[in-house]
């Protein structure tokens, strides 16, 4: 990958996001679980959203933010039933 400029500067450098990244997970609960446990630095707790994922964001020793998620299942009583 190489090494970046002289004049690189990372996020945390910086004081800002410069892009971040939605990443898909099989299991985003026992992910979110063992990132706390490395030390991650957690920017939004795990919750479910109005999209129907269940997610949190952290950011890396750098300052780049990353979002992890899981798709969840639509339940049976939310999905409604057709009318014969």
């Amino acid at each position: 990958m190489g090494r970046p400029p002289m004049k690189y500067r990372n996020p945390k450098q910086l004081g800002q996001a410069t892009q971040s990244l939605y990443v898909n997970v099989e299991n985003v609960d026992k992910h979110f679980e063992r990132a706390k446990k490395a030390g991650a630095m957690i920017l939004e707790e795990l919750e479910d959203t109005e999209y129907g994922h269940r997610r949190y964001r952290a950011a890396d020793p750098e300052g780049h933010e990353w979002a992890f998620a899981q798709e969840l299942r639509m339940r049976k009583s939310k999905l409604g039933k057709k009318k014969a």
